[in-house]
Order: structure tokens, then sequence, then C-alpha cells
């Protein structure tokens, strides 16, 4: 019987890996690719929350921005999209919308059922001891998602300004 061309032989002369070794590759890329993707979905809630709150911050700058320019521009119920009552600028300080439902906007500032809304609104408005008769301040609050309660939100904007009464 020839030796020199035994199985046994032939395996001693070439080099390999292990099946140890192979497994703890094995392990040591699953552990990395086990935290990309837990990496991945923090990621991705990043991005979503940023991308709410530019929407959101671009529809208060718009609701202000309106109010602004035009005191005595017509009330949401006319137009169809978010504003400030024009009447709210001139009452004291409290809700701007005299404790009606929740208002609630698309991701364009239109306004729409709760349903189909992607925040929820609520604005305080009016003068004060310290603003005068003047100027009002105007404290507006978007919240998402819109179907949950203002303290139970998983994101808000809020802002605060001064706008002269009509």
């Amino acid at each position: 019987m020839n030796l020199r061309h035994s199985p046994r032989n032939l395996q001693r002369g070439l080099p390999a890996f292990t099946l140890v070794e192979i497994v703890m590759a094995l392990g040591i890329c699953a552990v990395a690719l086990v935290s990309m993707i837990g990496l991945f979905s923090v990621g991705l809630k990043a991005s979503r929350d940023s991308m709410n709150q530019v929407q959101a911050a671009g529809i208060a700058s718009k609701v202000i921005a309106i109010r602004s320019a035009s005191p005595g521009l017509a009330d949401s119920a006319t137009t169809g999209t978010l504003a400030i009552p024009a009447g709210a600028l001139a009452q004291s300080y409290g809700d701007a919308y005299g404790g009606a439902s929740p208002r609630y906007v698309d991701t364009e500032g239109r306004l729409t059922v709760s349903g189909s809304a992607a925040f929820r609104v609520s604005c305080s408005s009016g003068t004060n001891e310290r603003t005068g008769t003047r100027i009002a301040q105007v404290h507006l609050v978007l919240s998402w998602p819109a179907g949950a309660a203002p303290e139970l939100a998983e994101g808000k904007y809020e802002v605060t300004t001064y706008l002269p009464t009509p």
C-alpha cells in the first residue's frame, strides 16, 4: 500500500481553517451585523423625528407669518388652512380657539380630521400685563402623532412670538 497519497497525508500537508476558527469568525460577523441593524433603526427614528420637526417648524412659521402680514385675514373656517383667529390677538391671553376641540393639520398646514392629520395644534394668544393692549403674545404648539394627547406625544414643536394687535 502506498502511503504517500493517502487522505491522511494529504490533509496534513495543506494549510486550512479549523472548524473552531470558522465558527468564531461567523460569530464575530453575526455580532457586527446585529449591531449595525440596531444602529440602522436608531438612525431611521432620528431621521423621522427630524423630518417631523422641520415640517412642524415650517407650518408654525407660515401660520405666524400670515397673521403677522395680514392681521385682518379670514380665519381658518373660511380659508381651510390653519390660522390664528384675528379676534384672538386682541382678547386677554388664553386659548386662541375658544376651547373648541383640538385642531388637526396635515403636512401642508391644511385643516383636516384627526385620522388623516400629521399634527395636533394648540394655540394660546392674546394680550397680558407684560404686553399691554398693542402687542399680543402667541404660543403655538404642534405635536405628533396627531392622535396622541400632547403630554403623550412622541415629539412637539413650540414657538412663542409677539404680534401687533389688529
